[in-house]
């Protein structure tokens, strides 16, 4: 096992509820409504972008401002970095990966680079800028979903998904890949072939963020958002032997 992997065993995560949120873009209205408003759930997922490049606040600001969010945050959360959450190098004058995302890393958050194993189900955080992508785990955390999916697709039919992520899930196939990225997506799910993907999308204007539930008992999942709610059930997934290895 190496350092970046966590096994947690916990009656109350047996049977685990994962609320997965996304691109957030430092709306401090939806960061406030997670706490005391959200379904009830044991994991915290929230798959990138937390800050907003074009946003007027300081971009240290943001960093300093989220990064005090989730460590108050009541339960545990896995996060990976979007591209907005990337870090300015003035002396180099480049974008460098979120090293303030890493830094958040802590008995109860999990950040890019980490696998967690949760009474036997892995999650894997992938952050933006990792190269070469994927390992062994049962949940992945991205994103950008993976390029040619429907979640990857935007409803002007563009492709906005990350070509780097096709391969790896060809190799890997993880049940479930959580991502966001694609605010208006052709469908906030598609199954193909043994893997799930799952993307809430974003609607700027509504009062709460997009969200999804999923019941890792059966891996069924449910879209909530201010427009629509839809239910998708999933058969229980065969437990795959493999993912008790190590993740790269």
């Amino acid at each position: 096992m190496s350092r970046n992997d966590h096994v947690v065993g916990s009656a109350y995560l047996h049977i685990m509820t994962i609320l997965h949120v996304t691109d957030f873009h430092f709306n401090k209205r939806w960061f406030d409504w997670l706490p005391d408003n959200a379904p009830a759930h044991d994991l915290l997922v929230m798959s990138g972008d937390m800050l907003n490049l074009s946003d007027a606040a300081p971009h240290q600001k943001q960093i300093d401002w989220v990064s005090d969010w989730i460590n108050d945050y009541p339960r545990p959360i896995s996060v990976c970095s979007g591209n907005h959450d990337l870090e300015w190098d003035s002396e180099l004058e480049l974008w460098t990966p979120a090293y303030w995302v890493r830094n958040l890393a802590s008995a109860n958050v999990w950040v890019d680079g980490q696998r967690v194993t949760l009474d036997g189900l892995s999650l894997l955080n992938i952050s933006c800028t990792t190269r070469p992508k994927g390992g062994n785990a049962d949940i992945w955390v991205v994103h950008a979903p993976p390029t040619k999916t429907l979640v990857a697709t935007r409803t002007n039919s563009r492709d906005a998904g990350d070509p780097d992520l096709v391969d790896p899930i060809r190799r890997y196939s993880p049940q479930v890949v959580l991502s966001g990225h694609v605010h208006n997506p052709v469908h906030w799910h598609e199954q193909k072939d043994s893997t799930l993907y799952l993307n809430p999308g974003r609607d700027t204007d509504a009062r709460f963020p997009n969200h999804i539930l999923l019941q890792t008992e059966d891996m069924s999942c449910q879209l909530i958002s201010a427009k629509k709610q839809e239910f998708l059930p999933r058969p229980a997934v065969v437990e795959n032997d493999s993912m008790s290895t190590v993740a790269a």
